[in-house]
């Protein structure tokens, strides 16, 4: 009778502590699943924005990037507030993308925890922990895992004004030559060895904007 008493106590003792450990694992788990999951199932608004004159951009020769704070959800002013970093290429491309483009907007996150980056005369330098870049935005010292977030941009009103209408990711090939992605936040990659962008993207879900209708 002592041995089944024995018995029965050391399985309620068993089940009661693989119970407990459901609970707490319960209680830590779901925030972490919904940490997980909330860049795939939460979308973030992005509205084309008014950076301003592009008079005001094309007074600076050479590298020195023009500071132009913008509100990336008008809804939202004061936790959506941001600075873009519009340098003038003395080019006269109006298209975004091309290599003789007129501007290249870049955001000031620092890619390495999201900081805001300084512009510096040889390209950008973050105070935090040290992140260096060079002119185009590519990492050239410390802690940042990728080149600096570009903004596509266009002129409008007779091209007199520059607006930045979305964000892309960036990175560089081994040919200096520039690919865009979708956003991913600071601090994850938009490729990974022998997987590329689509794996990237299963492991570090991208940002994904909810563009209104006619930007």
């Amino acid at each position: 009778m002592a041995e089944q008493e024995g018995t029965t106590r050391g399985q309620f003792l068993t089940l009661s502590t693989v119970g407990l450990g459901a609970v707490i694992g319960g209680v830590i788990g779901v925030p972490a699943t919904a940490y997980l999951l909330a860049p795939v199932t939460e979308e973030t608004t992005f509205q084309p924005v008014l950076l301003g004159n592009i008079d005001r951009f094309k007074q600076e020769q050479g590298f020195k990037p023009t500071a132009a704070t913008y509100v990336e959800d008008a809804k939202q002013p004061f936790t959506s507030a941001g600075l873009a970093w519009v340098h003038y290429t003395g080019k006269t491309n109006t298209t975004w993308d091309a290599d003789d483009a007129m501007f290249i907007v870049f955001s000031n996150r620092c890619m390495h925890l999201g900081c805001p980056v300084d512009a510096t005369l040889t390209g950008f330098g973050c105070p935090c922990h040290g992140g260096q870049y060079n002119k185009q935005g590519q990492r050239i010292a410390g802690p940042p895992i990728r080149p600096l977030d570009r903004f596509q941009w266009q002129l409008k009103n007779n091209d007199s004004e520059l607006w930045i209408t979305q964000r892309w990711s960036v990175d560089f090939n081994s040919n200096g030559q520039i690919h865009y992605y979708d956003v991913k936040g600071p601090g994850q990659p938009v490729t990974v060895p022998f997987g590329g962008s689509t794996v990237a993207n299963i492991l570090y879900p991208p940002v994904t904007y909810n563009y209104p209708a006619g930007s």
